[in-house]
């Protein structure tokens, strides 16, 4: 009697165990793979000192700088410094430091990080609700707002403001 160990039966099943454990194989490695830990301290691209744009009118500049500390893993506080510079007699410089607490920082679909404002500001005869968001690129935040009139609901939308870290 003549024993054959491999038969065309056989290889049809060898090689289907071959595509199997071929699939478990690669399924282990694909499934075992790790994303990259997501760091949950969204201040670091923040945190730091922020020189603003020297805006030039007529008869004076005004610049706003901030200086921005971490107060928790997704909040900052912002310290303003907005800078009145006077060119013509007319006019006096000053300058104006506001702190702006608790202000939130949140993670974006496209995976950067947006930091969120919203502060009141009392004019004569009004209240100006400010609602801000700003994004960092590099070394560059810009800071877009929006002002709403608490007395008329008008709303205002003055130009981006852009700060380059120190």
């Amino acid at each position: 009697m003549k024993t054959t160990l491999l038969t065309p039966n056989l290889f049809n099943h060898l090689g289907k165990m071959k595509a199997l454990l071929f699939v478990l194989l690669l399924s282990f490695v694909l499934l075992g793979c790790k994303e990259d830990d997501v760091d949950p301290d969204l201040t670091k691209e923040f945190v730091g000192t922020w020189s603003g744009v020297v805006v030039v009118e007529n008869g004076y500049e005004t610049k706003t700088d901030w200086v921005i500390v971490r107060t928790s893993d997704n909040s900052v506080k912002i310290t303003s410094t907005y800078n009145f510079i006077a060119k013509d007699p007319k006019y006096t410089s000053r300058s104006t430091v506001t702190n702006i607490e608790n202000v939130t920082l949140s993670r974006t679909i496209a995976n950067s990080i947006s930091l969120n404002t919203t502060e009141e500001i009392a004019i004569p005869g009004d209240t100006i609700i400010v609602k801000g968001v700003g994004i960092v690129q590099g070394k560059t935040l810009t800071f877009s707002s929006t002002g709403t009139s608490k007395k008329t609901g008008q709303v205002t939308t003055p130009p981006a403001s852009v700060f380059n870290k120190m």
